[in-house]
């Protein structure tokens, strides 16, 4: 007898390997998920820390508000100080220049021959007033004031009249100068206001 067998072989293999597909499948989709969902918390885990960083970063940049604010009132008094200093410098330079004019002045001023009246220094302009024997004293006076180092260019005589003093005719006169601080006396007044 011929024995036929009626299982459906084919079939129970096709439907055992679908099976099989489904649970490799269902298994890796599983396991994407599993990966899919830990990268995530992993990141949601990295963006909390980031956002706590953030946060006592912005925390600490506020403290340092404060430092800045006085770092900048400072700042603002120093450029005050400076400006104030620079001031006391020209005023320095400024008195000593008048001082070595004034000296200047004195020296080349004959005793007995020139009487100086009125005296105005005012930036660089220097008027002088007197009164003189005559006018070859004048003009020798203007030469002498010329040789000076404080004295820039010619003086320039403004006027120059007869004046009645003491029973003798004596020239009054008016004297223009321009007046300017030799080089030597700036490089010294610049190294001792270092």
């Amino acid at each position: 007898m011929i024995l036929i067998n009626l299982l459906p072989v084919r079939q129970l293999k096709k439907r055992a390997k679908i099976r099989n597909e489904v649970i490799v499948f269902c298994a890796a989709f599983v396991v994407i998920l599993a990966i899919v969902g830990s990268g995530v918390v992993f990141v949601n885990f990295n963006i909390k820390q980031q956002r706590t960083e953030v946060a006592r970063l912005q925390a600490k940049k506020k403290s340092y508000n404060k430092t800045l604010n006085e770092i900048k009132k400072i700042e603002a008094q120093k450029k005050q100080l400076f400006v104030k200093i620079e001031g006391i410098k020209k005023l320095k330079r400024e008195s000593q220049r008048s001082v070595h004019i004034i000296d200047e002045i004195a020296k080349a001023t004959p005793p007995n021959s020139i009487w100086l009246e009125n005296f105005k220094l005012s930036g660089s302009s220097l008027g002088l007033k007197g009164v003189a024997l005559d006018n070859t004293v004048i003009a020798e006076y203007m030469n002498r004031l010329e040789l000076s180092a404080y004295i820039n260019g010619k003086p320039t005589l403004g006027s120059a009249t007869s004046k009645m003093i003491a029973g003798r005719n004596l020239k009054g006169f008016d004297l223009a100068l321009n007046v300017t601080s030799p080089a030597s006396d700036k490089k010294k007044t610049q190294g001792s206001s270092k």
